[in-house]
């Protein structure tokens, strides 16, 4: 898969994974970033994100996390909501999403405007996200505990953006978790890849004319991955494989005749971060971000914090 990139994976792999911090631009505002008292450093997945300069401290005891001032979360799993660009006043469901990292980064994009619908199948899950999204402030929002294709068939294009943070086989958190390794095997990797194809049909049916799909795993495997992808624009006409419009990580590998799966992006540990791999796919119809048929945003403009964030730590 990496060729001559392959030496670097490995060193990489040897190293301690990065860990990291996302404000949360709904309670705390980026420019005081110095009263967290952490070392801290931007990283490229997010412009509210932050690499974590310090392996050993517990922050989960931080007044600040309680406070819900900031998530702790995997660097590179802040690129799918990136990718999603979820704008003020939209609809989105987040429709895997325990235990929370995704669904309340994609409150901060909606800044309070619009509907967010977080959905977890798995009920102990379910009641974690439900904790985090209160921890954080979250207003706008459903959590629902049901079945992917009970949904669609409740919602069928509702909304304008959906995302599917996928159960995987979890390759990508090899460095961190040896659980991760001890569960793994070629078996596993296959069925996960059967329940993703099941989940993204469902998700297709809940995006409306020109909305967007973003599907995201954390693992390296092709039959999760592209080919993943390819399969679900097989069976899926009325949706297109679309650029993800950000510069980290790398392309997707072309795994196919008929799509350019190379307008995905994967995160290898030598990209920054844990792996990761995002696609993104839009619906036929008008773009989701020139109609009118999403809810409008308010005229009084909300503080747009991730910019403020980008801009503080912009080289």
């Amino acid at each position: 898969m990496l060729g001559a990139d392959y030496p670097d994976f490995e060193e990489c792999m040897t190293q301690p994974h990065l860990r990291g911090i996302r404000v949360n631009t709904l309670k705390f505002d980026p420019r005081d970033i110095d009263k967290l008292g952490l070392p801290l450093r931007p990283c490229p997945f997010s412009p509210a994100g932050f690499y974590l300069d310090a392996p050993d401290v517990s922050i989960g005891h931080s007044p600040w996390h309680h406070a819900g001032a900031f998530y702790s979360q995997e660097p590179s799993a802040m690129s799918a909501v990136t990718v999603l660009d979820a704008q003020p006043g939209e609809r989105i469901l987040d429709m895997c999403a325990a235990p929370g990292g995704k669904s309340t980064q994609i409150a901060a994009a909606l800044q309070g405007h619009g509907l967010l619908w977080s959905n977890e199948y798995v009920r102990k899950r379910a009641q974690i996200l439900l904790a985090n999204m209160e921890r954080m402030g979250v207003r706008n929002a459903v959590i629902s505990n049901t079945r992917p294709d009970t949904l669609a068939d409740q919602l069928e294009g509702f909304f304008d953006r959906v995302l599917v943070d996928a159960p995987c086989s979890g390759e990508g958190m090899f460095r961190r978790d040896e659980t991760a390794i001890a569960e793994w095997s070629p078996e596993h990797s296959a069925a996960c890849a059967v329940r993703q194809r099941g989940i993204l049909d469902s998700a297709a049916r809940c995006v409306r004319p020109g909305g967007v799909l973003v599907y995201s795993t954390c693992t390296f495997s092709f039959c999760e991955n592209e080919d993943t992808a390819a399969a679900f624009l097989e069976s899926h006409p009325a949706f297109d494989i679309v650029d993800c419009g950000v510069t980290f990580g790398r392309p997707g590998f072309d795994r196919s005749d008929r799509y350019d799966l190379t307008r995905s992006r994967r995160i290898f540990p030598m990209d920054g971060s844990e792996g990761h791999f995002v696609a993104k796919f839009q619906k036929q119809g008008e773009d989701v971000s020139r109609s009118s048929a999403a809810p409008a945003a308010p005229t009084a403009r909300p503080t747009d914090g991730e910019k403020q964030a980008a801009q503080l730590f912009a080289n």
